[in-house]
């Protein structure tokens, strides 16, 4: 079983690309590891390419299932909780807990920062947890490392949308 020594608090914020992409580049360094990883990603429904791979690294990539934002808000903190404490079907805290997306479910109110303090209480200190979305500047005191992405450039701009496999 292996365990980090040190679990800290991490969040990619800001309204650049890269906060998911990011989470998924620790996810995969941690797994090279041998870590047990668990990313939860609260505002996507969408099925990418990325969930096809992540099945076939082991990586346990999970969109709730509840029919209403509110209600698949609530099913993803209720797995975050029983991830940190052992309660889920690993049977022991995850390694490395990466909540995607959390700062669209601040933003709409399904999560609050009392929500997250409990969360982060929560953590065993073997655990590194991972929070991505905009809007999370507000939460750096309560994080060890923040990593805002600020857009400079960006072909959006000039009308090029999303392209498969580099967006989605």
């Amino acid at each position: 079983m292996n365990r980090l020594e040190c679990g800290r608090v991490q969040i990619y914020t800001g309204d650049g690309k890269g906060k998911t992409t990011a989470a998924l580049g620790l996810a995969l360094r941690a797994l090279g590891y041998d870590l047990d990883v668990l990313m939860l990603q609260f505002a996507k429904k969408l099925r990418c390419a990325e969930h096809a791979e992540a099945d076939r690294m082991g990586l346990a990539l999970v969109q709730a299932e509840a029919a209403t934002p509110g209600e698949r808000a609530d099913e993803i903190m209720d797995r975050a909780r029983a991830a940190l404490s052992g309660k889920d079907e690993a049977g022991r805290p995850v390694d490395v807990l990466i909540l995607d997306e959390l700062g669209e479910a601040m933003r709409r109110g399904f999560v609050t920062r009392s929500d997250v303090e409990e969360l982060i209480a929560l953590k065993p200190p073997t655990t590194e947890l991972v929070l991505t979305g905009r809007g999370l500047l507000p939460l750096a005191d309560l994080a060890d490392l923040v990593t805002e992405m600020v857009p400079h450039k960006h072909y959006f701009d000039e009308g090029l949308l999303a392209r498969r496999g580099i967006e989605y």
